[in-house]
């Protein structure tokens, strides 16, 4: 989800904090186990003092980072991920929001190809 450097990141719900890591290609990221599911929240720019701190639990739209530049990308932006049952899963229906395919791109770079933002890196 394309953004500027430093805006909010936000949990998508209540949960523990699994890990914080640096991941190669991902960048900066953060594991939260939510109910159902594992949130992957990557190339993050700065993880909220208190989480950096240790504090493990979260809530619902507490903020838990900014978005960065970190690890593998073409720009600033947000990767979620979800994991359910151990696989990963397309974050879309579960949060209702639109789907990154080349209709909305905003920047209307023709490089950018037609994929979803919710797909490993």
């Amino acid at each position: 989800m394309p953004a500027p450097i430093g805006s909010p990141v936000t949990a998508v719900g209540p949960g523990t904090v699994i890990r914080i890591q640096h991941n190669g290609i991902g960048g900066l990221e953060m594991l939260v186990q939510h109910a159902g599911f594992i949130g992957v929240y990557s190339h993050l720019g700065l993880i909220a003092p208190l989480f950096a701190e240790g504090r493990k639990t979260i809530d619902g739209g507490e903020r838990i980072g900014t978005v960065g530049h970190t690890g593998l990308t073409f720009g600033p932006h947000l990767y979620f991920g979800m994991i359910v049952n151990g696989r990963p899963v397309d974050p879309v229906p579960y949060l209702k929001v639109a789907s990154c395919g080349a209709d909305n791109v905003a920047s209307g770079d023709k490089r950018i190809k037609a994929t979803r933002v919710f797909t490993r890196d």
